[in-house]
């Protein structure tokens, strides 16, 4: 007689992540219970107000934690801002040296990225501006960047940039080592991140702002902007970067020794 079937002995799922397991102990950045985005949260910090190209822009500069560096200062930002058609970044008036969470920097570690609406508030409450921003992290550059070796061809790009940029990149095994120095990070943020977060902005005042302002419907150009491929606006946003960093070096405003 045989034994009755038992469904968990042919279960190979079982007490894997297939199934579930450990789904509820993965390490993420948690959302907070205020509503409010976390990038939107700043700490220690100092404020400093500018006139650029004529009109006013609030720099936000958290205190790095130990073992983080900013790499761009106040016034290396405000030197290529001075060097940008002032109608490429028209409304964007603030700018944050950001510090992130030991946890962010594990789990998302970026250059810079731009909020299309973003309020960041102290910790005590206080909103220290409304609008548009450019968030530039603090980088820990005693840390490499692990990369994988099987990359699509936009992560292939975004490889020899880095290369380009001063970065040393060498393959270990089945991984790239991406050795980051405060110089090499100076050169991705402020040369090239800088100028492709204010493409997107560019992108947006292209395709959002201006078209709405001679009438068309906000909401339905918002919509019809982020429907595109993430690829496309990317893609759009490299492509400015490289056209005015090539401008700005022919023109002698870069590359330039750090400003304090």
């Amino acid at each position: 007689m045989h034994p009755p079937r038992d469904p968990t002995r042919r279960n190979r799922n079982i007490g894997t992540a297939k199934q579930g397991y450990g789904r509820n102990n993965t390490l993420v950045i948690p959302n907070r219970s205020d509503g409010q985005h976390w990038l939107d949260r700043i700490g220690d910090h100092r404020i400093v107000d500018a006139t650029i190209a004529g009109r006013g822009v609030r720099f936000i500069v958290e205190a790095p934690i130990e073992g983080c560096v900013h790499p761009c200062s106040v016034a290396d930002i405000s030197r290529v801002l001075a060097g940008l058609p002032a109608s490429d970044w028209a409304g964007l008036t603030t700018f944050i040296l950001r510090q992130p969470t030991r946890k962010q920097l594990l789990l998302s570690p970026v250059w810079g990225r731009l909020l299309y609406f973003a309020q960041p508030t102290s910790v005590k409450g206080r909103v220290l501006s409304d609008g548009p921003a450019i968030f530039l992290d603090a980088v820990e550059t005693g840390k490499p960047l692990i990369w994988g070796t099987s990359l699509d061809p936009e992560d292939s790009a975004e490889l020899q940039r880095l290369r380009d940029d001063g970065h040393s990149v060498r393959r270990t095994g089945r991984k790239h080592v991406v050795s980051v120095t405060a110089q090499s990070a100076r050169q991705t943020q402020l040369y090239r991140t800088l100028l492709h977060e204010i493409g997107h902005w560019f992108d947006w005042l292209s395709k959002v702002e201006e078209p709405a302002a001679r009438g068309g419907d906000f909401v339905d150009l918002q919509d019809g902007y982020f429907a595109r491929p993430k690829s496309e606006r990317e893609a759009f946003a490299h492509r400015y970067a490289e056209r005015q960093r090539a401008r700005l070096e022919l023109a002698g405003v870069i590359p330039f020794e750090p400003c304090e």
